[in-house]
């Protein structure tokens, strides 16, 4: 051991202060030696000092520095380190800026020696708020760069009592990606719509198509089976006429006879008493008034046909509304009627003075047909559905017509059943909504109504409902 010490003396004495030694249990430390010399007394002393934690001190400083140069290597973003007075202690640019300052134009300056006056001031704010809180700030910031604007995210980050750890990051280009996604979003979300239009558009003019179909094919056969009957009817209500007058003739030529020869014979007598002559005759004139009445009634349900079949007119005509009116509520007459268990329904018709309108008369007719069955079909709800005290209220359905001050022909068509909640109001014209049981109603009716009346002819169809009370539509249709 003491050789030892006389060589690390010997050492030290030509520079070599550190050195290492080995223990006893085999293992090496680091020791500095420090040695004097006497010359008088021809004697060396020196000292040996442990050095083992120190060095292993140094080597994880070394390694930490080694490894936090290897975390700064690694972050791609722009950091710089900020004391509490806004000075610059280090720098490091951005791993992707082809063009960066040297770290010497920051270090030792202030923010606001190097930054813009707007920037210094923010930067300042956060690097105050970050000291105060202790905790880690975080902000965004423009920055007007050659000809474009620039998107930064800035991150404070304490480090100590005193400095601040600045991490900030380019974020222009997910900006542009940002604003191009929700562009995107906003393109994609306007063709969903678009094509949820022409969807319901579609739909729509399908019903429609098929409707139409369904109506023009019935108008076919109505106008066919008007046809077939007014042929006949005619024939009939043609010859009654002459028949009257015939028959008039021969039972004055009777009773011409009855006078000149009031003495026929047994026989003659026998079969006047037993055929009633007297009753005959006078029975014959009111069987054929009966027959005439008849005939007419038949032509005015022919020539409501007639009138309602017309839905495969293309242009548009001069007509009387209150025979459109009156030729549909014809062919319904006998849903008005009391029915087994039902009631009848009232009708009260208030026409008022107005003009011929130019429309689509079998169209309108459409809508009138729609509206009416709609009406009673609500009624016979109500009827069934209705207490002791509510059976008492007659059911009524009320056709008005008028000319407003706006310009437009009014028809107003309500009812007092039970009325139609706010709810269904909202979707009563959207295609295929119904609130009726399946198999009674195609949701089909209102929409194709709405479209004739706002679509066909520029005029509007509304609704007014007081739920429990009534409900009224209401069609406006111009007169020029």
């Amino acid at each position: 051991m003491l050789n030892q010490y006389k060589d690390l003396a010997e050492q030290s004495l030509y520079g070599v202060p550190k050195n290492k030694n080995n223990r006893k249990n085999g293992n090496w430390r680091w020791v500095a030696t420090n040695s004097n010399s006497n010359v008088n007394m021809n004697s060396r002393k020196a000292t040996l000092t442990d050095l083992s934690k120190t060095q292993q001190t140094e080597k994880a400083l070394r390694e930490t520095e080694a490894k936090n140069r290897s975390i700064i290597s690694a972050i791609p973003d722009l950091m710089y380190r900020l004391d509490r007075r806004g000075v610059f202690l280090d720098y490091f640019p951005a791993k992707n800026d082809k063009n960066p300052p040297a770290p010497e134009e920051f270090i030792g300056k202030t923010v606001e020696e190097v930054f813009t006056e707007d920037l210094a001031m923010w930067t300042r704010y956060y690097l105050e708020q970050t000291l105060s809180s202790g905790e880690t700030q975080c902000g965004e910031y423009t920055l007007r760069v050659a000809d474009s604007w620039q998107h930064y995210e800035a991150r404070y980050v304490p480090c100590g009592q005193d400095e601040v750890l600045a991490i900030v990051r380019d974020l222009t280009e997910r900006k542009r990606m940002e604003s191009e996604l929700r562009l995107s979003q906003v393109r994609e979300r306007e063709k969903a719509l678009q094509l949820e239009k022409a969807l319901r558009d579609l739909q729509a003019t399908q019903s429609q198509l098929i409707q139409a179909g369904k109506m023009s094919a019935l108008g076919g056969m109505v106008a066919g089976i008007a046809h077939e009957i007014n042929n006949p009817v005619s024939f009939i209500y043609g010859n009654l006429s002459p028949a009257h007058q015939y028959i008039e003739d021969l039972l004055e030529l009777l009773s011409l006879y009855q006078e000149k020869f009031p003495a026929p014979g047994a026989e003659i007598e026998a079969k006047i008493e037993a055929m009633d002559l007297d009753f005959l005759a006078e029975d014959l004139t009111k069987l054929l008034d009966s027959m005439q009445m008849g005939a007419e009634r038949i032509r005015e349900i022919v020539k409501s046909l007639r009138n309602f079949s017309r839905l495969d007119e293309g242009e548009k005509k001069l007509v009387d509304i209150h025979e459109g009116i009156d030729s549909t509520l014809l062919i319904l007459q006998h849903r008005l009627k009391p029915q087994a268990g039902k009631p009848g329904i009232q009708l009260v018709k208030e026409y008022g003075d107005i003009p011929k309108v130019e429309c689509y008369a079998g169209l309108l007719n459409q809508v009138f047909m729609n509206i009416l069955s709609n009406g009673i079909d609500a009624l016979e709800e109500s009827a069934e559905k209705a207490s002791a005290a509510e059976q008492a209220k007659m059911p009524m359905i009320t056709v008005k017509t008028a000319v407003d001050p706006s310009g437009y022909l009014m028809v107003s068509i309500a009812d007092n059943g039970t009325g139609i909640s706010r709810e269904v109001q909202e979707r009563l014209f959207d295609p295929f909504f119904t609130t009726k049981p399946v198999g009674k109603g195609t949701g089909l009716g209102l929409s194709i109504s709405y479209s004739i009346v706002v679509e066909k002819h520029r005029g509007t169809l509304t609704c007014n409902s007081v739920l429990g009370e009534k409900t009224e539509f209401i069609i406006q249709i111009p007169l020029a």
